[in-house]
């Protein structure tokens, strides 16, 4: 019993790490604070940028230390109106439990971030550098694909 359940998790393991490394075919991802060529354009003061509207997908599959595959999926749209939402869906994979939140927010451009104003469930701010590269969104650095 025992060396079944570790040739499970073996065999878990080898298909998350090549199905991570598969995806890792993207180039490198620059790190947040840095402004290479293609940003967004627009000046301060709220430019609405029609190559940032849409949704925005990306989703991280892991195993925690006990074993258990968990992935995160966060889903960014945003409406030409400087409407955005934000979801996110986290779940164990091993224990078939997920969790899903939702945040109500507004956006606007500024130079070559975004700025982020929450509305619900929970009020706040937050500037996110902002450069859109085909279908690729690189938001804070982190990757997300588009989907509409």
């Amino acid at each position: 019993m025992a060396t079944r359940l570790i040739q499970s998790r073996t065999a878990r393991l080898v298909l998350v790490s090549a199905l991570f490394i598969a995806g890792c075919d993207t180039g490198p991802v620059q790190p947040v604070g840095r402004r290479p060529g293609g940003l967004l354009g627009g000046g301060a003061g709220g430019t609405v940028n029609t190559s940032l509207l849409g949704t925005w997908q990306r989703t991280l599959v892991f195993f925690d230390d006990f074993g258990f595959l968990h992935s995160s999926e966060t889903t960014w749209a945003f409406g030409a109106g400087g409407s955005a939402t934000r979801t996110i869906v986290t779940t164990n994979q091993t224990l078939g439990a997920a969790d899903t939140s939702v945040t109500v927010a507004r956006w606007r451009l500024d130079g070559t971030s975004v700025v982020i104003d929450f509305t619900a469930p929970s009020p706040g701010t937050i500037v996110l550098e902002v450069r859109v590269q085909g279908t690729t969104l690189l938001l804070a650095g982190q990757e997300y694909q588009r989907i509409s």
